[in-house]
């Protein structure tokens, strides 16, 4: 803070994305002019100065990769999902633990609640399989306790906040998915249109043009979990009655395969989200229907 305050003039800063980000972000975007957070330059070889040298050089010349940065509230929902997801993840590695040491034995457990019932390790043939498998249950029960208070928490956001009940009324998007969402954008007026979110949540691949010639597709490495998001919210839609289901069986009527059928209702409920939170408006299925029809009649003229 000395240093930046004895700097005279206009100041421009610029730093490379890392755990430390945010809190620097909030602790010094008021004593610059021009903050940016960018991602690493991509060097054979390393070392601070050239790291400096090479962020310096791309500051001046505005060619800069920033990385999004907020000073809302907004900013601490990512630390609520990342919990959210990491928990996930550990569950799903002590669950694949202890079904392991039935499948190892040929034990079926399609009859067995094993996740559920404590006696079930009875069943494991040696006393050492039995010891290891206790501590394992038991770990399983306390990672579910957890994550019903994390579900309680964002069944509160969507009370909370707006934006999370606007898009809870869209098909598909449920707590769990809402909030990480919300999470992952943040606001969409980080977006001009809602071609940037699809090239943001991985949504679109990118033309590789050089003097005419088409080298190929690429997808911008970009957001993953975002789309993950997508996808899912993809998968419960297509299960129900909906206008997103009724466009895929359109789709599949005049010949379009499964796959680009189902990218396409992918991109359909991004967009849906990206005009409910941007305009406020709630969800109706058959108005946002209707517009989207109007809208590619309009893309056709």
């Amino acid at each position: 803070m000395k240093f930046i305050n004895s700097i005279s003039g206009t100041k421009a800063l610029v730093f490379e994305e890392t755990g430390l980000a945010q809190w620097l972000y909030i602790l010094l975007k008021d004593k610059v002019d021009l903050i940016s957070v960018c991602q690493a330059p991509k060097k054979t070889a390393k070392s601070d100065f050239r790291d400096a040298i090479e962020l310096a050089d791309l500051l001046r010349v505005n060619r800069l990769q920033t990385v999004y940065h907020g000073a809302d509230e907004y900013m601490d929902l990512r630390d609520l999902v990342h919990g959210y997801e990491c928990l996930i993840q550990e569950i799903v590695r002590q669950k694949n633990r202890y079904k392991g040491l039935f499948n190892r034995t040929a034990i079926n457990t399609k009859e067995m609640k094993i996740y559920t019932d404590k006696k079930a390790i009875e069943n494991l043939p040696t006393e050492t399989m039995r010891f290891v498998a206790g501590p394992l249950f038991d770990q399983i029960q306390l990672f579910g306790e957890q994550k019903g208070e994390y579900l309680k928490q964002f069944k509160y956001n969507l009370k909370r906040y707006k934006e999370m009940r606007l898009i809870a009324g869209i098909p598909g998007f449920g707590e769990v998915l809402t909030n990480r969402l919300v999470a992952y954008i943040i606001t969409p007026k980080r977006f001009p249109t809602k071609y940037k979110l699809y090239s943001y949540a991985m949504l679109i691949r990118h033309k590789q043009m050089s003097d005419g010639v088409l080298y190929g597709k690429k997808v911008a490495m970009a957001k993953r979990e975002l789309k993950g998001v997508f996808k899912t919210a993809t998968t419960v839609v297509l299960m129900r009655d909906n206008a997103f289901r009724r466009k895929y069986d359109e789709l599949r009527t005049k010949g379009v395969e499964h796959r680009c059928a189902v990218n396409s209702v992918t991109r359909s409920l991004a967009a849906t989200v990206f005009g409910v939170w941007k305009t406020g408006k709630r969800y109706q299925d058959s108005y946002w229907e209707v517009k989207r029809r109007q809208q590619r009649s309009y893309e056709k003229t």
